[in-house]
């Protein structure tokens, strides 16, 4: 009787566990989309940057950069120009004397924070996304 009650038990710790990890993963997803996500959570905070870094070099020269690595060349900036991913660089260009595009690719889709009504200006599907932007001028 105790080899039978030892056996059930273990069966049911067995399922307990692949249980949990089956329900851990489909909540936090697998470790590679995790990698995934973190990649485009980089992607995002480093366009962050190079937009606070353009504004800046436009205020001192009253331009914007040719290029991004005209940017990163500027001792008084520290950007990061090249993708985490694909180690490509991002895509930069000036539209007008203030305004240009910078281009990333993504993994996956951006996730919508619970909560917020209004969708976040770096909100990007998957792929090539382009986001517009317009130096803050000061005026």
């Amino acid at each position: 009787m105790n080899f039978s009650l030892g056996r059930t038990l273990l069966a049911v710790a067995t399922t307990v566990v692949v249980v949990s990890i089956v329900a851990g993963i489909a909540v936090v997803g697998s470790p590679s989309e995790g990698r995934l996500q973190q990649l485009d959570s980089g992607r995002i905070a480093d366009l962050r940057r190079i937009m606070g870094a353009t504004d800046q070099y436009w205020s001192r020269n009253e331009r914007l950069p040719s290029s991004l690595e005209e940017l990163a060349e500027d001792p008084r900036t520290q950007v990061n120009t090249i993708d985490p991913g694909s180690a490509q660089s991002y895509e930069y260009r000036a539209l007008d004397t203030e305004s240009y595009e910078l281009c990333a690719y993504f993994d996956r889709e951006s996730l919508e924070p619970p909560g917020r009504a209004v969708a976040d200006f770096w909100t990007h599907g998957s792929g090539r996304q382009c986001f517009e932007l317009d130096v803050d001028t000061g005026a």
